[in-house]
């Protein structure tokens, strides 16, 4: 009888551990990393039925890109992550560099950032000037220029948000309005500086 116990308990233990798979850790490259050491972020999901994870046959460079898919036409998903609050105090620019991937010739996503002061909208900036939702609008101004791409080409983008006292928040996402895209490669600045110490963990849906 004990040894069935212990043969149960056993069971229960391997098999948590087999179906509860261990977090995937990323760098901004989203390249599988240790995360020792490093912020971990996570993707927030704000949007309709979409799909994230991580791309291994296809990427710009390394073995990875952070893929994005509409599973329903015409529905568009949005994904950020909340920049770690230690960067805050005077800050007053973010830069982020981007690569892209699309297979329209007009763009179907974008990468953006805003700020919260007193938490409260302050400002924002994004790869793509055009409003491509109207649930998003604020994410878009007329300072960032869009770059023309061709179907399903890796395309380069960069932007910078600016503001003028220490912010309450700052969001860094992305937009899908329909279809798929892919991200690769993501550079971050903070008041020039780059930064190398986040990691993003990845959810599969």
């Amino acid at each position: 009888m004990k040894t069935l116990i212990a043969s149960i308990g056993l069971f229960i233990l391997f098999s948590s551990i087999i179906i509860i798979a261990p977090n995937e850790y990323l760098d901004l490259n989203f390249e599988t990393i240790n995360p020792d050491g490093k912020q971990i972020v996570s993707w927030e999901y704000k949007g309709d039925q979409s799909i994230i994870n991580i791309d291994t046959s296809n990427s710009l460079s390394g073995k990875n890109s952070l893929f994005v898919r509409i599973n329903h036409p015409n529905e568009g998903a949005k994904y950020y992550i909340l920049l770690p609050k230690v960067y805050y105090k005077g800050l007053r620019s973010v830069e982020i560099s981007v690569n892209i991937k699309m297979p329209f010739e007009k763009p179907n996503a974008c990468f953006w950032s805003s700020a919260d002061i007193d938490n409260k909208y302050f400002c924002s900036a994004s790869t793509n000037k055009s409003r491509l939702s109207p649930t998003l609008s604020m994410f878009y101004t007329t300072s960032t220029r869009y770059i023309p791409v061709m179907p399903f080409s890796w395309t380069s983008y960069s932007y910078e948000l600016k503001i003028d006292k220490d912010p309450s928040a700052i969001y860094i996402g992305l937009f899908v309005t329909k279809d798929r895209a892919w991200f690769d490669d993501i550079k971050l600045k903070i008041n020039g500086k780059p930064i190398h110490d986040l990691a993003f963990q990845i959810s599969h849906n």
